[in-house]
């Protein structure tokens, strides 16, 4: 929605007051007067000065019912040219000449929010970073621990079988030791008595 605005130069002209005066009352107000003024602040204006004017007005000139007093002009005119349609060149009065910015507000906008858009980027580029550097420090971490755990459970995993090993080698020599002790107390079958004794042995399986 466009708010129409009102000229503070046209709203003194029109009501003959000084620009100054009223600007500096509309500030202290808390009204902008920089892209000219708002209906409220129009209104604002219009109530203090005009108002003011009125009670100026009627206290220099007070009505009465009884009286009427015309203050009478005795006074003669001097006519001058008019001024209706003059137009006068501010050129004639400068001899200086400066470089300006088309829209300064626009650029100023357009470079703060390209300005925004930066920081944010930054800004979160900054935390992506932290992130990862977290994320990579706690696998860091629990990669170390699990690797000093893994290398203790190879030496005790070393030191368990070497003595599981070496274990079952002193009871295997034992076990064959004990068999060899038990075949030495007989005598060895002949060929043929061996074949008999498994054929016997078929029988009586079947």
């Amino acid at each position: 929605m466009i708010t129409e605005t009102t000229s503070l130069h046209s709203f003194c002209r029109t009501h003959d007051l000084a620009k100054t005066t009223v600007r500096r009352w509309l500030l202290e107000q808390g009204f902008d007067t920089s892209n000219g003024l708002c209906p409220e602040a129009v209104a604002a204006a219009s109530d203090f000065f005009l108002s003011k004017s009125e009670e100026d007005q009627e206290v220099k000139n007070p009505k009465t019912d009884l009286l009427t007093i015309h203050q009478g002009n005795h006074c003669q005119t001097l006519h001058i040219a008019s001024m209706d349609g003059l137009t006068i060149d501010l050129g004639q009065f400068r001899n200086s000449q400066s470089l300006v910015v088309e829209d300064p507000v626009a650029a100023a906008q357009k470079f703060l929010a390209a300005a925004d858009l930066i920081q944010n980027a930054l800004a979160n580029d900054i935390q992506d970073r932290q992130e990862r550097l977290q994320a990579t420090k706690e696998a860091q971490a629990a990669v170390a621990a699990r690797a000093q755990e893994l290398a203790l459970e190879q030496r005790l995993y070393r030191l368990q079988t070497a003595q599981i090993d070496q274990a079952t080698t002193e009871e295997s020599k034992a076990l064959a030791n004990a068999l060899g002790a038990l075949q030495s107390l007989g005598k060895p079958q002949s060929a043929a008595a061996a074949a008999a004794a498994a054929a016997q042995d078929n029988t009586t399986a079947g």
